[in-house]
């Protein structure tokens, strides 16, 4: 835990008068390289492990521990027995099993999950290692492929993800999620050469950037020994808070991909991560990577708990040590509104929706199979439920994105009419009309031109920020007048009765056919004493 708080979030402006810090590195993806194909959307190959006894029974035993086996992949038609095509067959390779206790682990004759190692006299497609993640703490399997995509979109260094139907000793035990490993070879794929005084240092389980912990760190690559540039960072952002922070780590640390790393991490909800939320084994899973010049970016890890609507974490609030020292450094907190709104306009152009819709379909006849099969932890209904979390939450979050930062001045959102009768087609398929208190609740009357799903998140307009003022999503079936409903928050019932409200409201469409569509409304609510 930290041993000291974080001050207020500065003012929404100074998102709009900052620049961006000298050196910065706004990350564009890198060529695919030799083992692109493997991560390329939706593909799925097939591994064979094989283990002699002894081994297993090493693995078995001490399943932190890397075991000799070897290894086969074949490329497949995309159906589950299809045609598969062998790349590689029976090459060296060790083993461990992967995963926390309290979480991801289990034991081979449950669906455990794998790091493999290759020989470094013999990678595999340029590999030296490969993560093979079961996904039991995601009942979609579309979190970290969804997640990753939405970090690479924003330029932060993050792995590419594929899928694999996993075998060991010929028993089937899974679909699997195909992590592209973060280590020398991945590294050298975003940033060149990897040389000295470059490291990779692996921060888990409430590991932070304290005086007297860069020993806690793994370090994964660079040396064990010197720590130099892990101890001028913490010297450096332990000096003091408050303004001037970010001048003060600017050697050590590049604020632009910072800022931009904890703003998708804010948006697809990884409250296990960095900046997602002050508790217990916060922060965690993240990775601290330094350049030749010793000056550090933030890479992300372990994003399975993400895009869930019951967890999805405030744009501000108590996290990791170095959000909250740049949270409470004006400057600083432009740099991280600035990478909000960028982040924003990036997810637009995803259309992740679209794509969720069509990865659940390529993956669930391989879910059907392993169903089959005693290790499986998801029934179908359990996963059809969860890839509707998801779609909700992407449905959701640009409305709560814009209801923290607001909208660009010369953005010049407009509240539509609906079209009269007669008039000419047009191609927006959202209208939205009047919107007023009734008893408890906003009500806000909508058209449409046929059906989909509807979203509204609202904020209360306050002197000290945004405030929440309510949430709700609906289903329209047909064309036409469609009324939604938001039950306000207490603070906002309770304010109504002294003072008339202003409130900030964000609705997005996602028509079944067509491109989503989203508006925001300003409603003033007049004050309604009590009694």
């Amino acid at each position: 835990m930290k041993t000291r708080g974080a001050a207020g979030i500065a003012t929404f402006c100074m998102a709009l008068l900052c620049l961006a810090p000298a050196n910065a590195t706004a990350v564009a993806e890198p060529p695919p390289g030799e083992a692109g194909w493997m991560y390329e959307a939706g593909t799925i190959v097939a591994i064979d492990l094989t283990l002699a006894p002894a081994e297993k029974a090493k693995l078995e035993t001490t399943p932190g521990e890397y075991v000799k086996g070897t290894f086969s992949l074949a490329k497949t038609d995309g159906t589950p027995g299809g045609a598969e095509a062998p790349v590689v067959t029976s090459v060296p390779v060790e083993i461990r099993l992967k995963g926390n206790v309290a979480g991801s682990f289990r034991t081979l004759d449950q669906k455990a999950a794998f790091k493999l190692k290759f020989k470094k006299s013999e990678p595999f497609l340029g590999l030296r290692k490969m993560t093979l993640n079961n996904m039991v703490e995601d009942d979609s399997f579309l979190h970290e492929t969804l997640s990753y995509r939405t970090f690479r979109a924003a330029g932060v260094a993050a792995p590419r993800t594929g899928f694999a139907w996993v075998r060991l000793n010929g028993e089937s035990f899974g679909l699997y999620l195909n992590l592209e490993n973060l280590d020398k070879v991945d590294l050298e794929r975003w940033f060149g050469p990897f040389a000295e005084p470059q490291h990779l240092y692996e921060g888990e389980s409430g590991v932070d950037v304290e005086p007297g912990r860069e020993g806690e760190f793994e370090v994964d690559e660079g040396s064990e020994a010197d720590r130099s540039d892990l101890e001028a960072l913490i010297a450096s952002a332990n000096t003091s808070i408050g303004p001037g922070w970010a001048n003060q780590v600017s050697s050590q640390i590049d604020l632009e991909e910072m800022t931009r790393m904890w703003a998708v991490e804010k948006y697809v909800g990884h409250w296990d991560g960095y900046s997602g939320e002050e508790a217990l084994g916060r922060p965690n899973n993240y990775y601290l990577y330094s350049d030749p010049t010793g000056r550090f970016q933030m890479l992300p890890w372990g994003t399975d708990n993400t895009w869930e609507p019951a967890k999805r974490p405030d744009f501000e609030g108590d996290a990791g040590l170095l959000f909250d020292d740049c949270s409470a450094d004006p400057e600083c907190d432009g740099f991280y509104r600035k990478a909000l709104r960028e982040i924003g306009k990036a997810v637009a152009g995803l259309d992740l929706d679209s794509f969720a819709i069509d990865l659940a379909k390529r993956l669930e006849p391989w879910q059907q199979l392993e169903q089959s099969n005693d290790r499986h932890e998801h029934d179908m209904a359990a996963i059809a439920n969860a890839v509707g979390e998801v779609r909700e939450y992407i449905a959701d979050r640009p409305g709560e994105l814009l209801a923290f930062i607001g909208p660009e001045p010369e953005s010049g959102l407009q509240i539509s009419s609906p079209p009269t009768q007669g008039s000419s087609s047009s191609s927006q398929s959202l209208y939205v009309g009047h919107a007023g208190r009734r008893a408890g609740a906003l009500v806000t009357h909508l058209w449409t031109t046929g059906p989909g799903l509807v979203s509204q998140s609202a904020t209360l307009e306050t002197t000290k920020g945004p405030r929440y003022a309510c949430s709700t999503r609906g289903t329209v079936t047909a064309a036409g007048e469609f009324t939604l409903r938001c039950n306000l928050s207490s603070v906002v019932i309770s304010r109504l009765r002294h003072h008339h409200l202003a409130l900030r409201s964000w609705i997005s469409f996602i028509p079944a056919s067509g491109t989503p569509e989203s508006a925001l409304q300003r409603v003033s609510l007049r004050r309604r004493p009590a009694g």
